[in-house]
């Protein structure tokens, strides 16, 4: 698992300019200013920061990964420019949320360290 980690941290500051370029992502920071691990999110990706469940990974709109290392970890994020990623307080869409369609370099004292599900929705094919 450290090593899962440590790997992840390294490759997490070279992610930024590519998750800027890339559209249609959201990226989770383990830290403020994008730093530390991180976790990336294709369009209907739901980052469920439990154990997996024993059966069922999708429900036909999204796709659910499960990292229970994650739970009450993020600290910041990136957002691609026709994505809106949406933060939960609790697993299974519970408690407050916290909605963005800009990165956050910190998710402020209320929302750090408070996740435990992300959700990443992204619109349309870019158009340059």
């Amino acid at each position: 698992m450290v090593r899962r980690v440590a790997a992840v941290a390294l490759l997490g500051a070279m992610a930024i300019p590519a998750v800027a370029r890339a559209g249609g992502t959201c990226t989770v920071y383990e830290h403020r200013d994008f730093g530390g691990a991180h976790w990336t999110l294709h369009d209907g990706d739901v980052l469920r920061m439990i154990r997996p469940p024993q059966l069922g990974t999708s429900d036909g709109i999204h796709r659910f990964i499960y990292e229970s290392s994650w739970n009450d970890k993020v600290s910041s994020f990136t957002v691609g420019p026709t994505c809106t990623l949406t933060l939960w307080e609790h697993v299974n869409y519970g408690g407050h949320h916290f909605r963005a369609n800009r990165s956050r370099s910190y998710v402020g004292d209320r929302w750090n360290d408070k996740a435990s599900d992300a959700v990443c929705e992204c619109k349309g094919p870019l158009k340059w």
